[in-house]
C-alpha cells in the first residue's frame, strides 16, 4: 500500500467507524498519565527511531537536539488529549495527529522514498505502547494480571483505531502482538543516526536549558555531564531486553547493579507519593473534570438511555483517590 492509501484511512471514514474514546474507567486512564508511564517514555523513543522510516523522519523533521523541551511539550498537546479529554475532544485530536504526519514525508540516506504514514511504521510507534505499558508495571509497581492485561491489550488496539490505524493493521491478539514485536526487533530495525544520538552521553550532556531556566549556563554543564551516564543506563535499562541484545548496547554488571537500586527506589519513592502527584498536569486535570462533569465523558449516551440503561453519574472507585 502507498503512503497516499494508507493516508486516507481516517477513524471518521466510512469503512471504519469512529471507535470508541478511551474514558476515566479504563485502564489507559490510570497508566497513561503516570510518572511510571513517563519513565519509559524515553526508551520508548529510542525503540520507535530504529525503524528506518522514524529514524528518516525524525532526523529530517525534527528538533530533538535543538529543542527538545519543545518537543516534549509539543507532543504532550497532540497525544496525551487523544487519552485525556472529553470524547469528541479525544477524537478529534486522534484525526488531527494522523493529519500532522501527513506532512512528514521525504527521501532517506539511502535514495528511498519515505512517509510518516506507512502502515508499518505509523503501527510501529503505537506497538511501543503496549511493551511499554506491561514493563512499566512489572518494573515499577506489581505486574499485571492475566485480566487486566487483556484490558490493556484491548483498550490499546481501541486508542489504535483512534489514531486512524486500521483494524488489519493492529494485532488481533495478545499472542499476535509479541510474535509481530519480536519479528519487527529481530529483523526489521536497525540503528541508525537518531537512536545513536539519544543513547550517546556526549549529546546529551549538550542538551540547553529548560525555558525559563534560571540556572547559569556552566552550572547547568557540570549537571548534565553528572547526570548523563545514570541517564543513558536508564533508558538502555528500561529497554527491551530483546532489543537491547540485538544490539549490543553496552550494559555491564555496575550498569546493572546500579538498574536494581534505581528500580527498588523509585518503587519506594511512588508508594510514597500521594495518588494526585502520581500524575502530569494534563491527566491530573482531566481526572478533576471526570469526577466533577461525569456527564460529559459518556459515549453514545442517547443509545444507551434509548436502550433502558442507567447513565452512570459517578467515576468508578479506582479513580476516586487520583485527584
Amino acid at each position: 500500500m502507498s503512503p497516499a492509501d494508507s493516508a486516507s484511512a481516517l477513524p471518521a471514514s466510512d469503512d471504519q467507524p469512529v471507535p470508541r474514546p478511551l474514558g476515566p474507567d479504563s485502564q489507559t486512564w490510570a497508566d497513561f498519565g503516570s510518572l511510571m508511564f513517563h519513565l519509559m517514555l524515553p526508551q520508548a523513543f529510542v525503540l520507535q527511531v530504529a525503524h528506518p522510516t522514524i529514524d528518516a523522519g525524525v532526523g529530517q523533521h525534527s528538533v530533538y537536539k535543538t529543542d527538545p523541551w519543545g518537543r516534549i511539550q509539543r507532543s504532550h498537546q497532540m497525544l496525551w488529549p487523544v487519552v485525556y479529554a472529553r470524547p469528541e475532544t479525544a477524537i478529534r485530536k486522534g484525526v488531527a495527529l494522523r493529519a500532522y504526519h501527513r506532512a512528514i514525508k521525504g527521501v532517506d540516506r539511502h535514495g528511498r522514498p519515505y512517509h510518516a504514514l506507512e502502515p508499518e511504521a505509523y503501527g510501529w510507534v503505537h506497538m511501543t505502547g503496549f511493551d511499554a505499558t506491561v514493563r512499566m508495571h512489572a518494573l515499577f509497581g506489581t505486574a499485571l494480571s492475566d485480566d487486566a492485561r487483556r484490558e490493556a491489550f484491548q483498550e490499546w488496539r481501541r486508542m489504535g483505531l483512534i489514531l486512524g490505524l486500521r483494524e488489519q493493521d493492529l494485532p488481533a491478539t495478545e499472542a499476535d502482538y509479541w510474535a509481530h514485536l519480536h519479528q519487527m526487533i529481530d529483523e526489521r530495525l536497525s540503528f541508525g543516526d537518531v537512536a545513536c544520538d539519544l543513547l550517546d552521553v556526549r549529546a546529551f550532556s549538550h542538551y540547553p536549558r529548560p525555558p525559563g531556566s534560571r540556572i547559569p549556563k556552566p552550572l547547568w554543564r557540570l549537571l548534565l555531564k553528572a547526570v548523563a551516564p545514570a541517564v543513558r543506563r536508564m533508558v538502555v535499562g528500561t529497554a527491551h531486553p530483546r532489543f537491547r541484545g540485538r544490539f549490543q548496547l553496552r550494559w555491564t554488571r555496575w550498569d546493572a547493579a546500579w538498574f536494581a537500586v534505581y528500580v527498588r527506589a523509585l518503587r519506594l519513592i511512588l508508594r510514597l507519593l500521594p495518588d494526585r502527584w502520581r500524575y502530569i498536569p494534563q491527566a491530573r486535570a482531566a481526572m478533576l473534570d471526570a469526577r466533577q462533569n461525569p456527564d460529559a465523558y459518556l459515549w453514545e449516551r442517547d443509545l444507551v438511555k434509548r436502550q433502558g440503561g442507567a447513565v452512570p453519574r459517578v467515576l468508578p472507585s479506582s479513580l476516586k483517590g487520583h485527584c
